[in-house]
């Protein structure tokens, strides 16, 4: 596995050989300890970052936080993969994707936290006690620091239900059927739709299923992942159900299969709803019209679902590279990084959610919940969320999914239960090859 895993980083390393240069260079120690740290790159996360690491620089003149946004990519698990195998990562990324941390863990890209004194006992406490497993690797080390999440529920334009006659948020296939039988419209008169229920992005890549096939599979599965022990998990009916039931929404026009230019569902107001994250409120509450309404429901389940209701949690995680030559200084700035205090900032300036136990309980959070009520489900939903199996062939098992989501659910050429078996075999054979490896 790990002479496979080294060919392929240096495949990565050989396409992409431009992509990192100069600018990702890990910064050198000079006059005192220096740490190179790569955050995500969309404009509050790049904010909030350097409000922290200016506090901590300030307070720590001898221990100085270069700050970084993550290197333009094809994608950020790209990124990180180039550079780990070319030993240009930073000291710490504060945007690791969990889908790829046992990947790097297994190429040795990545400081096992356990050797460090207390690392393993203190992001324990921090978290919701459910949650902390779904982060340890097959070989029972913990490598990353579970950071944040966004559990991914229904937005839905509540002015658009009401003048279809649909009054009450969908929580079952059924209703949600029911809805988007009423929803669909021929506006126009043209003979083509131009109203739907829900924006499924139809292209097919294996990170756009994290926003449709995956929340509805943890939801219909009381909380499954598509692994375990090691094994496939998703070779069973329910699987195949989520399939019929995309299958059935694309074939009777429920979502598009094409791709809209701008935002269909606030500004366009073509859709009447979408699966989405907390950090979408605030973007909502800026272009909205004034007649425009919303409410977030639950990822529906099957009708004869009982219990409590999961979804994806769409998690970040802090890594420190074993590059780096100062693991114990960057565990301390990454204390200081997942603080109370620091998990405040999280929530003021980007609208994501800390993986912290006792959000709503802590009196430290309360103005913030009290002044952003609609925060206060998804904080609620935490607990009740499910990320990645911690696998280094996740990606594979995902791009397998994603393909057969594409010929069962988008283009019907074939059942759902041949689109799960071929998604299997394919996952099988991944798991197989490793463990040969």
């Amino acid at each position: 596995m790990r002479r496979w895993l080294k060919s392929t980083c240096k495949l990565l390393l050989f396409v992409a050989a431009g992509l990192l240069m100069l600018g990702c260079s890990r910064t050198q120690e000079s006059d005192g300890v220096r740490l190179l740290m790569w955050s995500a790159t969309n404009p509050q996360e790049i904010d909030h970052a350097r409000a922290l690491v200016n506090a901590w620089n300030e307070a720590h003149p001898d221990t100085l936080i270069v700050l970084q946004p993550l290197p333009e990519g094809r994608s950020g698990e790209e990124v990180l993969i180039i550079a780990a195998a070319g030993k240009t990562a930073p000291d710490i990324c504060t945007n690791i994707p969990p889908v790829i941390a046992p990947l790097l863990a297994d190429a040795g890209a990545l400081v096992p936290l356990d050797s460090i004194a207390g690392a393993r006992e203190s992001i324990r406490a921090r978290m919701p006690a459910e949650l902390f497993e779904t982060f340890v690797d097959g070989d029972g080390l913990l490598y990353q620091v579970p950071w944040k999440g966004n559990p991914i529920l229904i937005q839905y334009n509540t002015t658009m239900l009401r003048a279809c006659g649909v009054e009450k948020l969908p929580e079952t296939w059924s209703e949600f059927a029911t809805a988007a039988e009423m929803v669909v419209a021929d506006l126009d008169g043209d003979g083509g739709i131009d109203r739907w229920m829900n924006i499924i992005n139809p292209i097919s890549e294996w990170r756009q299923r994290l926003f449709d096939f995956y929340p509805f599979f943890i939801a219909a599965t009381g909380g499954e992942t598509l692994l375990k022990d090691g094994q496939v998990n998703f070779d069973r009916p329910e699987t195949e159900q989520v399939f019929a039931f995309f299958q059935q929404g694309f074939e009777r026009k429920w979502f598009s299969r094409s791709v809209f230019a701008g935002d269909a569902f606030v500004v366009g107001e073509r859709f009447a709803s979408r699966v989405t994250g907390p950090w979408n409120i605030a973007y909502t509450e800026r272009f909205k019209g004034t007649d425009f309404t919303y409410e977030f429901g639950p990822i529906p389940v099957p009708d004869d679902y009982e219990g409590t209701k999961y979804t994806f949690g769409d998690p970040k995680s802090i890594g420190i590279f074993s590059t780096t030559k100062y693991p114990d200084v960057a565990w301390e700035f990454i204390e200081f990084y997942t603080s109370r205090s620091a998990d405040l900032k999280l929530l003021e300036y980007t609208s994501q959610l800390p993986l912290r136990d006792g959000l709503l309980a802590d009196t430290l959070y309360a103005d913030y919940f009290a002044t952003h009520p609609r925060m206060v489900q998804f904080a609620e939903q935490v607990p009740f969320t499910r990320g990645f199996d911690q696998n280094p062939v996740m990606q594979e098992v995902f791009d397998a999914l994603a393909a057969q989501f594409d010929a069962v659910c988008i283009h019907s050429r074939r059942t759902p239960e041949e689109g799960v078996a071929r998604a299997a075999e394919r996952s099988e054979t991944a798991l197989r090859l490793r463990g040969d490896g």
